[in-house]
């Protein structure tokens, strides 16, 4: 296939893709870093959650639609290292993305020991972990796993790939992470609905009341909490839990359908789907990583506030259409300082421009006439 050959549907597409993924993961980032509110050490997972995903759409779609035509041609090596590093950044953002639900599980009905055990260094080493996990896995190809080069020497995907690794690359990315955020997001769910109920039964109670603890094995005394404030929390926590809810949903129906094929293809080799129908499974497994910003990020207030702020700062640059030499760009971060500046309350700013108009009036025994 030549590149004039290529689907376009598909690949206007995955550069679609590409483009969301890699700007809603930068605006990630950047919140990350210019705000200290959004550096909480569980939002680090986010954090390495938009890396992942950001070279998804970096590296992982282009690496995708070069061997959709078979590249690179003739050179094996650099072949199934380029599959390998697909497979090594997939895997990476499927693991954060399980070690996500498992800092909220753990946040949830173990509060006291998560606040004792998942320390600054605790969350960076899981973090690590899940980037080490995610090499060993994806470049299980580079160091043989493979099925060797193909006589044409063309680079396709399925028939370069073991398919005893596509099974294990199932069943270890794919199956186990999706039935173990479904058991933590569950147990997050029914946590939240115990302590609905607990409100429910007690709202006609004094304005407080004590909430039982039997749902948390951590808490060895019960706490007394004004009503009105854990009604607030519970609400929130119902909130949480609808999108959990949405998503596990999304990221099964993402990548559930890819790996299914390709573990299929192992057991039945004459089980080939359309080429459209697969084309449509790589977008949607690609896709994970453009919205999973929106799902873990930008529902979040803090990231959405920085967000918002970094978006509405840009456009008024561009509004302003500002002249400034390359050295002020350099030296002072054009970037960090427009942020800055949209920090500025409205009424600071009333009041700047109030004292502005102040400042431009003459006063009145100043007006003398000089004979």
């Amino acid at each position: 296939m030549s590149v004039g050959q290529l689907p376009v549907a598909y690949t206007l597409l995955e550069l679609t893709v590409a483009v969301i993924a890699v700007v809603g993961n930068i605006v990630v980032m950047i919140a990350f870093r210019l705000d200290k509110r959004v550096r909480k050490k569980t939002n680090f997972y986010i954090f390495s959650l938009a890396t992942a995903d950001l070279l998804v759409g970096l590296v992982g779609v282009p690496s995708a639609i070069l061997t959709k035509l078979g590249l690179p041609e003739g050179s094996f090596s650099g072949c199934i290292t380029m599959l390998s590093l697909l497979v090594v950044l997939c895997t990476i953002s499927i693991l954060n993305l399980l070690a996500v639900s498992v800092d909220r599980y753990w946040a949830v009905l173990h509060p006291f020991s998560y606040r004792r055990k998942f320390t600054g260094r605790g969350v960076i080493a899981i973090i690590l972990g899940c980037w080490l996990s995610g090499n060993c896995i994806g470049f299980s190809p580079l160091f043989g796993w493979n099925s060797g080069s193909l006589s044409s020497g063309r680079c396709f995907f399925t028939n370069v790939m073991n398919y005893d690794f596509l099974v294990f690359l199932y069943f270890a990315t794919i199956v186990y992470p999706t039935l173990l955020m479904a058991f933590f997001y569950a147990k997050i769910y029914i946590v939240v609905l115990r302590q609905v109920r607990q409100i429910s039964a007690l709202e006609q109670a004094p304005s407080t009341y004590v909430v039982s603890s039997s749902f948390n094995r951590d808490i060895l005394s019960s706490t007394t909490v004004p009503l009105q404030q854990a009604s607030s929390h519970s609400k929130r926590d119902i909130s949480k839990a609808k999108k959990l809810s949405i998503i596990v949903l999304f990221f099964v129906i993402c990548w559930l359908p890819l790996y299914t094929i390709n573990c299929i293809q192992a057991f039945c080799h004459t089980c080939v789907p359309p080429s459209w129908l697969l084309d449509c499974f790589i977008v949607l497994s690609h896709a994970n990583s453009a919205v999973n910003p929106f799902l873990y990020a930008y529902h979040m207030r803090e990231f959405r506030e920085v967000a918002n702020r970094l978006i509405c700062c840009l456009r008024r640059s561009q509004s302003k259409k500002l002249d400034l030499p390359l050295d002020f760009f350099i030296t002072q971060g054009l970037g960090r300082t427009i942020f800055r500046s949209t920090l500025t309350s409205d009424a600071k700013n009333k009041s700047i421009h109030e004292n502005k108009e102040n400042l431009s009036r003459t006063p009145s025994y100043l007006n003398v006439k000089h004979t």
